[in-house]
């Protein structure tokens, strides 16, 4: 019995079989992209201290804020598009108008930040009034 021949045989079969999977692999992820959706897109993304990142996603027609790190993520906050009075189709080309959403985003985040802190301050005075 060739013992040489009978190696060579079985890794040509082994090396078709390999070809064969990764054909149908590669055809399958051509044909059916997983990956992009119309309805879902990542906007834009911060990086912080630690390993942590700041993510804002297009869902719909609202923007969602999710933070997280390697082992979490977690919801933040959410604002409709209407709300936030900015074009998505432009900001994806122009980096200047990514610093503009930015502008924009921190600028509602620290009017209810000033909001809820004179809320806390009013009732608090109230309370030492009386």
């Amino acid at each position: 019995m060739n013992y040489i021949w009978e190696t060579f045989k079985m890794a040509f079969y082994l090396i078709l079989v390999i070809g064969f999977i990764l054909a149908i692999y590669y055809l399958i992820r051509k044909r059916f992209n997983f990956s992009s959706s119309k309805e879902l897109k990542i906007v834009d993304s911060m990086r912080l201290l630690n390993g942590e990142n700041i993510y804002l996603i297009k869902v719909y027609d609202e923007i969602v804020m999710l933070g997280g790190s390697k082992d979490e993520l977690n919801f933040l906050r959410s604002w409709s598009i209407s709300e936030l009075d900015i074009e998505l189709d432009e900001l994806e080309n122009d980096k200047e108008e990514k610093t503009i959403f930015k502008d924009k985003l921190l600028k509602i985040l620290n009017q209810k930040n000033n909001k809820q802190k004179k809320n806390k301050d009013n009732s608090g005075s109230d309370h030492n009034g009386k």
